[in-house]
C-alpha cells in the first residue's frame, strides 16, 4: 500500500489515476481528510445530486463522525415557507451550537438549518435516488465550517459545507416527529411566511449516524457561482406515512401554486469518487430497512 504525504505530493507522484489505489492507502487521519479536501481540484467539480450504489461504490475507512450538542434544546425553532421549499431554523443555544466533526472533517462543521425536497407523487420527490429509483421526500441538514463564522462566506469556500442527506420512506403510520411539521404547515401556506414551533432538540427529527454512509464531492450552482458541497448519504431511511408527504404539496410558491416539485435531476457521476465510508457487515442494499425506532433522542 502507499503512504500518504501530502496532497501535493500525492499528485505529483501519481496524478488522477492513483484516487482508486489511496481509498486503501496507509496515512493518518488528517492525511486521509487533506487528500479528501483536494478531490474537487484532482477530479473536478459536477454538480449534485447523482444515483448512489453500492457496489460502485469505494470503500474508505475513516474515523467516525462525532456530533456535539445535537441534543441540546434550543430557545427558538422556526419553520419557513421559502417559496422553494421548507426550512426549519434553530437559534439561541444554551451551550456551544451544535457541530459534527472528526470523519472526512478539518475542523468543526456546524448546523444552519434542515429542509425538505418532494414531488407530485409518492414515485419522486427526493433528489438522490438509490440504484436508480426515487424515493418520495428527502431531508437535508446543511453544515457549515465554523472557522468561516457565516454560511454565505463558507459557501465561498471549496470546503465550506457539507449536507447530510436522509431519504425518506413510506410506512404505514404516520411518523410522531415529522407530524410536528406537518402540523405546522398549516401556518405558513404562502411563500415568505414563518411561524415559530416548539423548541425541541435537533435529534427529535435528526438521527445520528457515525459510519456506514456514503460520501462525493459535488456541487449546487446559482445565478452568480458554483458552490463546493460535501455530501454525507446516510443509509438508514426516515419512515413518514403518504398523508404526511402529500401535506408538503398543499403549500405555495413564490407564483401562488402549489409546490408540488422542488427536487433537481439526477447527474451523472462522471469521474469523480463515491465513498462508502467504514461499512457494516450489511451489504445486501444500498439503503436499509426503516429502523424500529424512527427518530433518536439523545446526543
Amino acid at each position: 500500500m502507499a503512504q500518504i504525504n501530502n496532497s501535493d505530493d500525492i499528485e505529483s507522484r501519481h496524478g488522477k489515476s492513483s484516487k482508486i489505489e489511496l481509498v486503501d492507502a496507509v496515512g493518518t487521519e488528517y492525511e486521509k481528510q487533506v487528500w479528501l479536501r483536494q478531490l474537487t481540484r484532482t477530479e473536478g467539480c459536477f454538480e449534485s445530486p447523482i444515483d448512489i450504489s453500492i457496489t460502485k461504490s469505494k470503500e474508505i475507512d475513516l474515523p467516525p463522525l462525532e456530533w456535539s450538542n445535537f441534543g441540546a434544546p434550543p430557545k427558538k425553532n422556526k419553520i419557513t415557507n421559502t417559496g422553494q421549499t421548507i426550512v426549519i431554523f434553530s437559534a439561541k443555544w444554551g451551550q456551544e451550537r451544535p457541530y459534527i466533526a472528526k470523519g472526512p472533517f478539518i475542523g468543526k462543521y456546524v448546523f444552519s438549518n434542515w429542509h425538505l425536497h418532494w414531488g407530485s407523487n409518492d414515485m419522486v420527490g427526493s433528489e438522490h435516488s438509490i440504484d436508480g429509483v426515487k424515493y418520495p421526500a428527502e431531508m437535508h441538514v446543511v453544515t457549515f465550517k465554523s472557522s468561516y463564522l457565516t454560511q454565505e462566506a463558507a459557501l465561498k469556500e471549496q470546503d465550506g459545507c457539507a449536507t447530510l442527506v436522509y431519504l425518506f420512506k413510506l410506512q404505514d403510520a404516520p411518523n410522531p416527529a415529522f407530524q410536528i411539521i406537518v402540523d405546522a404547515l398549516l401556518n405558513v401556506p404562502k411563500a415568505g411566511t414563518s411561524t415559530k414551533i416548539d423548541p425541541m432538540i435537533l435529534t427529535t427529527f435528526i438521527r445520528i449516524f457515525t459510519s456506514d454512509y456514503f460520501m462525493y464531492w459535488g456541487s449546487v450552482s446559482t445565478e452568480k457561482c458554483v458552490h463546493y458541497i460535501l455530501w454525507l448519504i446516510t443509509r438508514i431511511p426516515i419512515g413518514v406515512s403518504s398523508d404526511q408527504i402529500d401535506a408538503l404539496r398543499f403549500i405555495f410558491d413564490e407564483k401562488g401554486d402549489p409546490l408540488t416539485r422542488n427536487y433537481r435531476d439526477v447527474r451523472t457521476v462522471s469521474e469523480r469518487s463515491v465513498f462508502h465510508v467504514s461499512p457494516s457487515a450489511s451489504k445486501y442494499s444500498t439503503l436499509l430497512p426503516i429502523p424500529a425506532h424512527n427518530y433518536n433522542n439523545t446526543m
